[in-house]
């Protein structure tokens, strides 16, 4: 088999890039409508993630977890956002070695200004796809997080 053949059984059958290319998509309508916000989806979605934490805050693992990131990732995303002035991050007033991404007061006013702008990407996702397709789009992607973070969490057999 060759480069070529290799090339197309791949292109033919990836889920990855398939995925990818949709997220692409999505998250292009999504930045468009927040443009006014000068946030970006992926920094709506992680300040909604902080916000619905205990109190406006996470720890910093159980939101790489909920994001499906690596820490240094993680770490990468939030700097901005903390340079904005929209989180800290701090230690645990319980255990020192956890570090906390907490919401500012800053952070809960743009997210709530940012509502509006969102509220209009996703209906004009949602009436790009169809209501059906659209909810059908969500669970899917739901089963398919559980199902990876299933998978992720069985023993790898030796051979």
């Amino acid at each position: 088999m060759d480069h070529l053949d290799a090339a197309r059984i791949m292109a033919a059958d990836c889920l990855c890039f398939r995925a990818r290319r949709a997220a692409r998509a999505i998250t292009r309508a999504y930045d468009t409508a927040l443009r006014p916000t000068g946030l970006q989806a992926t920094q709506v979605t992680l300040l909604n993630v902080v916000a619905l934490g205990p109190e406006g805050a996470r720890p910093m693992g159980q939101l790489a977890e909920i994001m499906a990131l690596e820490i240094s990732t993680l770490t990468r995303n939030l700097r901005p956002l903390e340079g904005a002035g929209l989180i800290t991050v701090g230690r645990s007033d319980t255990d020192r070695r956890v570090r906390v991404v907490r919401l500012t007061e800053a952070g809960k006013t743009r997210l709530a200004a940012a509502l509006p702008y969102w509220n209009r990407a996703h209906a004009e996702i949602v009436a790009t796809l169809g209501d059906a397709a659209a909810t059908t789009f969500r669970t899917t992607l739901d089963d398919v997080t559980r199902a990876m973070k299933s998978a992720e969490q069985r023993p790898v057999a030796d051979d």
